[in-house]
């Protein structure tokens, strides 16, 4: 879908997804010690190395004795603690003192609590029989036997899944090597955060906020400035994409004005442009394309364009690069507010507040006056897709939003 500016027709969303998801390469893997593995993406089966539990252990601290044993008294002969191995057999009349997690020393046993016993010395006497025919036993396979698979290929690895891969002894986990992301941002009129604004300039926010988008799927990236100056820009690029880049991210620059370059710079390195418009507001101007196996995108130089065009269309790419093949998840939910829109030839993504009530996910739409106004990102948790020539919405309209951050990561204030 390669062409001249004039000749590439403006693609819907679900046929961008599309695109971007057929035009990834999926990248190389590497193994990693297991500390460094979280959020990175899972290359490899991982399977039970043996049962687990690995044997029958006890599940509470108390004493064990044989199943269906009559006897009121018991003599203590022995006791087990956690890593203890003990095998031994008792008799009727015999019990042996045992914590949680220690080994069962012989099979046909069961655990009394050390709270329905009493004990003087080496004898223990049961306080009262117990109703129940639990054995208080973790037995050895329950959670899964030896070959079962426990984490499957494909999924990012978060704080539950590092757990299984320790548990089940995977200390070097294959997973997708961490992709190489370059930002470049445009526009002379930008300054750093940290300057005194002169006559003219506004202050770069775009690269924080790509920073932080980045860091949630445990991603960091490198930003650098690119003049406004089409050859020397040309320049830069050719200098740093001679590195190993995977990404390449340009801030601005992607419509077609005079100053205009980022399509002309992709082209002059050798990229196909396989889209260069979205149908979409904010975003319009979003331009994907591909060298080999790198990407790039051209983002609209508005920061609510990159807040949207962020998880719809580069978090796609690069789940899809690291074999996370993935599209945005939408969900329904209802309008807590009317919503008073304009029709238009797009479709637009409205920020908005995220709430679980009893009807179900409540939205609350935040009011902004353009793609360049950045204080409605404060407390946006989601992105209502309101389809194209669609009008004024009333409260209680069920509405379809992608979820950015759910209820309860932000305090609510309505």
């Amino acid at each position: 879908m390669s062409g001249t500016l004039s000749t590439l027709a403006a693609v819907t969303l679900d046929e961008a997804l599309q695109i971007i998801r057929s035009k990834c390469a999926v990248i190389d893997v590497r193994r990693v010690v297991l500390k460094d593995a979280h959020r990175r993406i899972l290359r490899e089966n991982v399977t039970a190395r043996e049962d687990a539990p690995p044997f029958d252990r006890s599940a509470v601290d108390g004493f064990a004795i044989r199943m269906n044993d009559p006897s009121t008294q018991f003599e203590v002969v022995d006791e087990i603690r956690a890593g203890a191995w003990k095998p031994r057999s008792l008799e009727f009349g015999q019990a042996v003192r045992i914590y949680t997690g220690a080994p069962m020393p012989c099979p046909e046993l069961t655990v009394m609590m050390q709270e329905e016993v009493e004990v003087e010395g080496a004898s223990m006497r049961r306080r009262a029989h117990s109703e129940s025919d639990e054995r208080l036993i973790r037995f050895q396979g329950e959670d899964a036997r030896r070959g079962a698979l426990l984490v499957p290929a494909g999924l990012r690895l978060e704080a539950g899944e590092l757990a299984i891969l320790a548990s089940a002894g995977y200390a070097h986990p294959l997973v997708s090597r961490t992709p190489l992301i370059l930002h470049y941002v445009t526009g002379d009129e930008l300054a750093a955060p940290d300057s005194a604004l002169a006559p003219g300039q506004i202050r770069d926010c775009n690269s924080v906020m790509l920073r932080a988008l980045l860091a949630q799927d445990g991603l960091d990236v490198a930003t650098a400035r690119l003049p406004e100056d089409y050859e020397r820009s040309l320049g830069c690029l050719r200098a740093d994409l001679a590195s190993a880049a995977d990404v390449l991210l340009i801030s601005g620059g992607a419509s077609v004005g005079t100053h205009d370059y980022t399509r002309r710079l992709l082209e002059a390195l050798g990229f196909e442009i396989h889209f260069a418009q979205v149908r979409v507001r904010p975003g319009k101007p979003m331009i994907f394309a591909t060298r080999g196996a790198q990407v790039a995108f051209g983002i609209p130089g508005n920061p609510l364009a990159h807040f949207v065009c962020h998880p719809l269309f580069i978090r796609t790419a690069l789940n899809r690069m690291q074999g996370l093949d993935v599209v945005p998840e939408f969900c329904a939910g209802f309008l807590a507010n009317a919503l008073d829109i304009e029709p238009g030839p797009r479709e637009t993504f409205w920020p908005a507040g995220l709430e679980l009530t009893r009807r179900g996910f409540t939205l609350y739409p935040l009011r902004w006056q353009s793609s360049g106004d950045v204080t409605v990102l404060n407390g946006a948790q989601a992105l209502m897709r309101i389809p194209s020539n669609t009008g004024s919405q009333p409260e209680g309209a069920e509405i379809t939003f992608l979820p950015l951050r759910w209820p309860g990561d932000l305090p609510q204030d309505r």
